[in-house]
């Protein structure tokens, strides 16, 4: 999964609005705006395994359970608006959602990190803290800035993208990285 349009058809959005940015060498970040109603017996949004990690930023209160292969799911949660959730899609992922779902999702290759450690002289990191429902006021304010650049038709305003998509990945790399190496 490398686009933003791979992302929006998994969640079966097809109002999806999305950004596709480099921020460093060659590793792209999509950005994806997403808003659908879900109903009772719509299929789980099923996340393909990839070396890439997703960051959901919820814009409004949703309801979802995550589902597993080999065992039950998990009960339904409410995660409040402005809470994320960031995954590995190492195993890929899948959840079924109840009603509204409006969210800001950050595709972020596991190479974005990498280069961004490299460029910074810093220890690699090698996986990411899995997070459910937590609030990160940076993150929120990222994705708010990035909403109009999603619903823009280009210009000048667009040549601040790479810069916020590296803002959030250095965000994410010192709070929820994990290094193998002690520094």
């Amino acid at each position: 999964m490398a686009t933003g349009e791979e992302v929006a058809d998994c969640f079966g959005a097809n109002n999806a609005r999305s950004l596709v940015t480099r921020p460093l060498q060659g590793a792209e970040l999509a950005i994806t705006h997403l808003s659908r109603d879900y109903d009772e017996d719509d299929p789980p949004v099923v996340l393909p395994s990839d070396d890439a990690f997703l960051v959901v930023l919820y814009l409004i209160d949703v309801e979802h359970r995550d589902l597993f292969p080999d065992r039950p799911a998990a009960p339904l949660k409410r995660y409040p608006k402005g809470s994320i959730c960031l995954i590995s899609l190492k195993q890929g992922a899948a959840i079924a959602i109840r009603g509204r779902f409006e969210a800001i999702v950050f595709h972020i290759p596991r190479q974005n990190l990498i280069e961004l450690t490299e460029r910074a002289g810093q220890p690699p990191v090698d996986d990411l803290a899995t997070c459910r429902g937590i609030e990160d006021q940076t993150i929120a304010d990222l994705g708010a800035a990035l909403i109009p650049l999603c619903h823009s038709s280009g210009g000048a305003e667009r040549h601040s993208l790479p810069h916020i998509a590296l803002a959030l990945c250095a965000h994410i790399a010192h709070q929820y990285g994990r290094s193998a190496r002690l520094n």
